[in-house]
């Protein structure tokens, strides 16, 4: 994530507090795609004794991820804020929204190793469509 402070200040050749704010927001994001990525061999993992995400809220799985997208969405939607982007960005946060909560959580099942592969390689297309949105936003 550090590419999102990096790049601002290529652009902006100065730090603001946004790009630290989408950072951290963007922290959310990668700890519940990568606990997702974490159960497709969390019975090795405890085996061999790693810490993780996956293995911590094994029996809360799905309350985590909950926890760290609505921070994740909440922070891009605080950005959105502090940029003054435009109605519609808020309209369109309904996609990566309804990916998150209805496609990534909802289908979630951490005793399916195919099923955890296709929702993490989902986050490819959520990147794009955040990214797309962030550029709707400045239309």
């Amino acid at each position: 994530n550090y590419g999102l402070i990096l790049g601002w200040v290529c652009v902006k050749n100065q730090i603001d507090i946004i790009p630290i704010i989408f950072y951290l927001g963007a922290i959310f994001w990668i700890l519940g795609f990568d606990t997702i990525y974490g159960f497709q061999d969390i019975n090795d993992d405890e085996i061999i004794g790693i810490k993780s995400t996956s293995i911590k809220f094994k029996k809360n799985s799905k309350l985590f991820l909950i926890l760290c997208y609505t921070i994740f969405i909440t922070v891009l939607t605080i950005v959105g804020l502090i940029m003054k982007f435009n109605k519609i960005f808020y309209f369109f946060m309904l996609i990566p929204i309804f990916h998150l909560f209805f496609y990534q959580i909802y289908n979630f099942n951490p005793k399916d190793p195919k099923n955890i592969l296709k929702i993490f390689k989902s986050n490819n297309l959520l990147g794009a469509l955040i990214l797309s949105n962030i550029f709707i936003g400045k239309i």
